[in-house]
């Protein structure tokens, strides 16, 4: 039905397309806008029964072919003055964007707009209404299968120019009429021209979205709802959206349908599927089934912004990689520089500094040792007897000299003068005596012993300072053999 909201889009529409004209030639508009304004007329169609309008929105029939019904309509007349209202019948087909339309009258009607008979025109006072009927008859060859058509009430407004010529604007309201030719239906929808595009965000933590555009075909013979689920990759949505209805699809009518779809993450290719399930609309109880449509939904997810961020990753993993095998191979040029050097160190034969320093110092302190020992030799001498075959034990006599600037005392090698019979001198005592000559004392701490065995004893006395200069040359021997040995297993 078309009801007084379409009645000022129709008047708003005529209107844009009177303006069309008038730019077109404007002296003739102009005087036209002179000319006394035409009556206001407002008028509205409804359907209704004998007694005035119903709530119905459309007129709806399923007859057999050669049937006829008999249906009625109510003209009111909006306006404050009387009207005149021509009424006509026409096919009716369906807007692009799912209106519902009828042919112009300059148009001829082929199918459903020829069944309708109504009278031509009808006077309605100002305020008022009318109950106008008119009969739908159904051919014997019409085909099974949802007819539609519309019927209107029109009014043509006619403007003149100063120059003689007019303009007249057809003004129509009507309701939709469809009827159902009983028989076999086979409602069938087609999806064509099916188009996705992705639009990313340059958010790598954010979705991007698909919109999908297709054209719905009604290729059956029933009026049809379409609804379905498209998905794309990780995205899926349900349509037609809340307030974006798609509309009815009568037979043989194409429609574009736009869907957008939320969430779908870029994974280079976002596989994707459309599936509309069709409706066919009841009429006499009964509802056709319909099988559903599925077609590929696939498009291109380039992931840009998670390709740059996984581009950054990689140069700074690349960068602290290279980082670490350039320390590598200077830590590894370092210890062959190192290894290289000890090498030419051994083959040249030059010690280190410190240890040079450390054996200059050590041998520096066994030679200061020597010159000492040397110049610090008093006059001593140590004798050490061993005893006889027949001792009983080891004596050992010490006899410690002063020497003046006259040479050796009694006995030229510094020993004690023997008696005639190998024995001790008689003037001295068995525990201590003193020498007359010498005046050198002297302690026989084996004197005790019963049978004077160590009087036997032969004296033999060393120099402390040779002793010692000795011991200082041994350990100035082994450390220059320690040198070489160490310098020998180096190489």
């Amino acid at each position: 039905m078309l009801r007084n909201v379409m009645t000022r889009q129709r008047l708003a529409a005529l209107a844009a397309a009177l303006g069309l004209v008038a730019a077109v030639a404007a002296p003739t508009a102009a005087s036209a806008a002179e000319a006394p304004d035409a009556p206001d007329v407002r008028w509205a169609v409804t359907p209704a029964d004998e007694s005035g309008s119903d709530d119905r929105f459309s007129i709806q029939h399923a007859l057999d072919a050669g049937e006829s019904v008999t249906e009625f309509i109510s003209v009111q007349n909006l306006g404050g003055e009387e009207a005149t209202f021509s009424l006509s019948a026409a096919d009716g087909f369906t807007t692009r964007s799912g209106r519902f339309d009828m042919l112009a009258s300059d148009k001829e009607s082929v199918d459903a707009g020829t069944w309708v008979e109504i009278t031509d025109e009808v006077t309605i006072a100002g305020g008022d209404s009318a109950v106008v009927p008119f009969t739908i008859t159904v051919p014997e060859q019409a085909e099974p299968g949802d007819h539609p058509a519309g019927v209107a009430a029109s009014v043509i407004t006619t403007q003149s120019s100063g120059d003689g010529t007019s303009l007249g604007v057809e003004s129509r309201v009507g309701v939709k009429v469809i009827t159902r030719v009983k028989g076999e239906l086979a409602p069938a929808l087609e999806v064509t021209n099916v188009d996705a595009t992705y639009h990313g965000t340059w958010n790598p933590l954010s979705p991007g979205e698909v919109t999908a555009t297709f054209e719905l075909t009604n290729a059956g013979n029933t009026r049809l709802t379409a609804a379905g689920i498209a998905s794309a990759g990780t995205g899926e949505t349900a349509f037609p959206a809340d307030g974006d209805p798609i509309g009815d699809l009568l037979p043989g009518d194409t429609r574009e349908v736009t869907v957008a779809i939320d969430g779908t993450w870029p994974t280079f290719y976002a596989p994707g599927e459309l599936v509309v399930t069709p409706t066919a609309e009841a009429m006499d109880g009964t509802t056709p089934e319909a099988d559903a449509v599925a077609v590929d939904l696939g498009v291109m997810a380039m992931p840009w912004p998670q390709l740059l961020v996984l581009l950054a990753l990689a140069l700074i993993i690349a960068a602290l990689t290279w980082n670490r095998r350039r320390g590598r191979r200077r830590i590894e040029q370092l210890l062959q520089q190192a290894r290289e050097e000890g090498r030419r160190t051994a083959s040249s034969g030059d010690a280190p500094a410190p240890m040079r320093v450390h054996r200059r110092n050590t041998l520096a302190m066994l030679a200061a040792l020597a010159i000492a020992a040397l110049a610090s030799a008093p006059g001593a001498a140590v004798a050490v007897t061993e005893p006889g075959d027949d001792a009983d034990g080891v004596s050992v006599h010490v006899n410690i000299t002063e020497l003046d600037d006259g040479g050796p005392g009694p006995g030229t090698d510094g020993q004690t003068e023997p008696g005639t019979d190998g024995g001790t001198d008689p003037d001295v005592g068995d525990d201590t005596a003193t020498d007359a000559d010498t005046g050198t004392h002297t302690t026989d701490d084996a004197s005790t012993d019963a049978d004077d065995s160590g009087d036997d004893l032969p004296a033999t006395g060393l120099d402390v300072s040779l002793t010692i200069a000795l011991g200082a040359a041994g350990i100035a021997a082994c450390a220059v053999g320690v040198y070489v040995f160490r310098r020998r297993t180096a190489r």
